[in-house]
């Protein structure tokens, strides 16, 4: 026996390093291609994200409808606009499995940030954040993927074609008069190749 309890509190683990409990609204890729002095840490020295932000900054994702954000689901809430990004640069990036496209995002770990996935800290990284434990399981992304609602993905495809034709009156195309979907599985074909054709013939 003792006199004297040899239990000692240990510190608690700081909450700075702890993963977030619910994830907060980003600054969406518009407001980042907007201002590009704002963006994340490790994506001005990458010229591939740097392209890629480029290419996707245009779109409304400020429009664009959100899940609940706030609400608990067991984790913290992935943002449709982060995973939907993800699926852009999946199809830009011609990488055929999602363990293709997360072994990419960790490549370019500033993609993570970028996207808006919630970011689990990491203080003596140079980024600030753990981009693998940041990022869902291969399992998890996928699910998450197929249960993208329809009405997100409308709202992408209007805003693409909206962007399209602010590009074609801007090079004075005559105004697109139909586009051709052909299936889930194929890209759009033939979208103005009706009005380049009239476009040729007004040059001869």
């Amino acid at each position: 026996m003792i006199d004297q309890p040899r239990v000692t509190q240990l510190s608690l683990f700081p909450e700075t390093l702890l993963p977030p409990k619910t994830a907060t609204k980003p600054p969406s890729l518009h407001t980042y291609w907007l201002h590009a002095r704002n963006v994340p840490a490790g994506v001005s020295e990458s010229l591939t994200i740097l392209r890629c932000l480029e290419l996707f900054g245009p779109l409304d994702w400020d429009g664009m409808p959100e899940r609940n954000l706030q609400r608990n689901w067991g984790q913290v809430s992935i943002p449709h606009t982060a995973l939907i990004a993800a699926e852009l640069i999946k199809l830009n990036e011609s990488l055929p499995s999602t363990y293709k496209l997360k072994r990419f995002l960790l490549e370019h770990p500033g993609f993570i940030a970028l996207l808006g996935f919630p970011l689990v800290p990491a203080p003596n990284h140079p980024l600030g954040f753990n981009a693998l434990a940041s990022l869902p399981t291969q399992r998890h992304l996928n699910r998450l993927f197929r249960q993208l609602p329809n009405a997100t993905l409308q709202f992408l495809l209007a805003d693409s074609v909206r962007l399209i034709q602010i590009e074609l009156a801007a090079l004075a195309v005559l105004p697109l008069e139909c586009i051709s979907l052909l299936g889930q599985r194929k890209q759009s074909q033939s979208l103005c190749q009706k009005s380049l054709r009239q476009n040729q013939a007004t040059a001869r």
